[in-house]
């Protein structure tokens, strides 16, 4: 078992140390891109744990009938830039994203990190063979694309690469990458993430558990433990975000990046202690620049009929913190927390930073993307993507 182990360490460290090869130079020509189209997009995995391992939640047949919608989808709308999340297994999925882009006559590059692999310590060696999933960032030629690292934002000892990985507990990635536009040679550091989830809702939960204990319908006891343990997905959120923020900041120091873009299942909502964390920190969301005339709700398990599959689901940590409560409570307690559950929100966002000197002269659009045309019953993933185009000339801007 000491040798399995040091094993382990040794081929996670060759893994982590293999520096990413570079793009060959190209003399840039001076003309920029007038429109981009940025995308970052929850795929789903299509897996569920059981037990000590995880198991498929969807037939083969069903897993590649999403796919192929996603493809086609894709293929459509042709992003410039994709950050996508729940990738699976890596690197072969990604390397399907790419190929299905080629056969739509679209050439894209690929990078990717895993952030769940179990134990791993060969090609086709692993106690969980179907989990090797994380993130992918994908950039449309001529774009260049160089990953410039998986940094690991929290879940402890332990680490995941392509073919070797060590994981005792919930491990989070930030997959972060450099863009370039060869013919001028700016460049954008993009961000490709997906945040600890736990408990869903939690400020909004927090506040009807407020609202409860005021109007006599509980003692503040009662609820203590279900709200430490929001209090402490929340916080473990709000980590992850610092250290990411501190290495953006350092990478933003050192390079010459006309921008940064982060995208991704953030697990929170607007006005959330998180998504303040994040303004205070320079990065705005793109809604609020985009301004469009509706809420882009990228989780509705009214209108997605995937994401209301997933309302039946109930978080290990939400079971445990109302345990010692009596049983018709309890019940309370799910029944509201699944109402909570069931309303549209928005937890995918793409957060732009530029530098103070640097503004806009066009207008950005932000949309749904992935929802089901009318011939199909179900769309790519529980999750709409979401989809901000910038477009330079203003006089196109409607």
């Amino acid at each position: 078992m000491r040798r399995l182990s040091f094993l382990v360490v040794v081929m996670l460290c060759a893994a982590a140390c293999t520096e990413p090869t570079r793009e060959t130079f190209r003399e840039p020509t001076g003309i920029p891109m007038q429109r981009i189209k940025l995308l970052t997009y929850n795929t789903l995995h299509g897996l569920e744990p059981s037990g000590l391992t995880v198991k498929a939640s969807e037939s083969k047949e069903a897993r590649q009938a999403r796919l192929d919608l996603q493809f086609r989808q894709l293929s459509v709308i042709q992003p410039d830039v994709m950050l996508l999340q729940e990738v699976n297994p890596l690197p072969e999925m990604a390397d399907k994203y790419v190929a299905a882009m080629k056969r739509a006559g679209l050439d894209y590059r690929a990078v990717h990190q895993v952030d769940a692999c179990g134990v791993r310590v060969a090609p086709g060696l692993a106690v969980v063979p179907g989990l090797n999933n994380g993130l992918a960032v994908l950039a449309r030629a001529p774009l260049l694309l160089r990953k410039v690292e998986g940094l690991k934002l929290s879940g402890g000892f332990g680490r995941c690469d392509d073919y070797m990985g060590f994981q005792t507990g919930e491990l989070r990635y930030a997959l972060i990458a450099e863009v370039e536009n060869p013919n001028t040679g700016r460049k954008l550091l993009t961000v490709s993430l997906h945040l600890h989830s736990g408990i869903e809702r939690n400020a909004f939960f927090i506040q009807k558990i407020n609202e409860a204990v005021q109007q006599g319908k509980g003692r503040r006891e009662d609820f203590e433990a279900i709200v430490a343990a929001m209090e402490q997905d929340q916080q473990r959120r709000l980590d992850e975000i610092r250290l990411l923020v501190k290495e953006i900041q350092k990478l933003y120091k050192v390079g010459t990046y006309l921008g940064v873009i982060v995208g991704g299942d953030f697990n929170f909502e607007p006005d959330d202690p998180e998504y303040r964390e994040l303004e205070q920190a320079g990065l705005k969301d793109a809604f609020s620049m985009a301004r469009p005339e509706t809420e882009v709700y990228s989780l509705d398990p009214q209108r997605n009929m995937i994401a209301g599959q997933g309302l039946r689901e109930v978080p290990s940590a939400l079971r445990a913190a109302m345990m010692r409560l009596p049983e018709s409570q309890q019940q309370k307690i799910l029944e509201g927390y699944q109402k909570g559950i069931s309303q549209a929100r928005r937890v995918d966002f793409l957060f732009l930073m530029r530098k103070p000197s640097d503004s806009a002269t066009g207008c950005f659009k932000e949309e749904l993307f992935g929802q089901s045309d009318e011939s199909l019953s179900a769309p790519g993933s529980d999750h709409y993507g979401v989809l901000v185009t910038y477009i330079a000339d203003k006089t196109e801007c409607h």
